[in-house]
């Protein structure tokens, strides 16, 4: 059995095509099956169930692609840290973070990172779907919300956050230290739309309150959310962290009482060999939150 035999057979259980996972692998499709039955004779069952035009696995063929992943990501794993250990500050780091406000505030930690890894190239990719990014190996670190314990996982938690009411320094409520929950209720305000993390995060909590609130314009950037704060278009409810990045707008936040809370948390797959910078990005972000 040859590494390039498995990295076939796993293109072909992901598209369960013959004709496609050829084309994506770039070889003809009779060697394609070639090869599979080369695999199959080898193993003496078959892994793929041919129905008419469909392709199905297995019962063979879904324990030889469980093993086959983690056979092909720990050679990953050993060509990485070799990498790593040979040509030191080189390398790709792809992270998945929460879009809108914690992908924002990440700016100045990446000055920082750069400076130190300048050979690094890394992508910061913002999503709402950074568990699944993570678990398919799309990304070799997520950051967001915490979840729930899985044994698949690496899990960092690294800051618990509360929530405050932005308005300008003009604003009939910038004078209160504290902000009721229901005075939130009526007030004109700009939110992310429902769907975002954040929003969700405080609609629940408004449920638990038993207020309501409404938006009068919704957008997925925190810099627009702001702007139009700054422009007396309505209040915002944010992570109270943010007014360092907006105090220059004329922005004050002003912390509400039992407010929402979220804790964030950094996880990355148990099987995954994490490299120098890597583990320099870990340590930075408990550092720099």
């Amino acid at each position: 059995m040859e590494i390039r035999q498995l990295h076939y057979f796993l293109m072909l259980c992901k598209e369960l095509h013959f004709t496609e996972a050829a084309y994506k692998l770039g070889i003809s499709q009779p060697t394609l099956s070639q090869q599979i039955r080369v695999l199959e004779d080898e193993l003496g069952q078959p892994l793929f169930d041919r129905l008419g035009k469909k392709t199905v696995k297995t019962e063979a063929g879904n324990l030889l692609e469980h093993y086959a992943l983690q056979i092909v990501q720990q050679l990953e794993n050993a060509k990485n840290a070799i990498e790593d250990l040979t040509i030191l500050n080189t390398g790709h780091l792809r992270v998945a973070v929460l879009p809108s406000d914690l992908d924002y505030r990440l700016t100045a930690l990446l000055i920082d990172f750069h400076k130190e890894f300048p050979n690094t190239k890394v992508q910061v990719i913002p999503s709402i779907d950074i568990l699944n990014k993570v678990l398919e190996n799309e990304v070799d670190i997520g950051v967001g919300l915490a979840i729930q314990p899985d044994s698949r996982l690496n899990r960092i938690p690294f800051y618990t956050e509360s929530y405050s009411l932005f308005v300008t320094k003009d604003h009939e409520l910038a004078d209160k230290g504290i902000i009721l929950p229901a005075d939130l209720e009526n007030l004109p305000l700009v939110m992310y739309p429902k769907g975002f993390s954040g929003r969700d995060l405080i609609e629940t909590w408004c449920l638990s309150q038993e207020i309501a609130i409404d938006a009068l314009l919704e957008t997925g950037s925190a810099t627009s959310l702001f702007q139009l704060v700054k422009a007396g278009i309505g209040a915002t409810i944010q992570p109270s962290q943010l007014i360092e990045s907006f105090q220059s707008l004329g922005i004050r936040a002003i912390p509400i009482k039992d407010s929402p809370t979220r804790n964030l948390e950094m996880f990355y797959r148990t099987d995954k060999y994490l490299s120098q910078s890597a583990k320099a990005f870990l340590n930075r972000m408990e550092t720099f939150f």
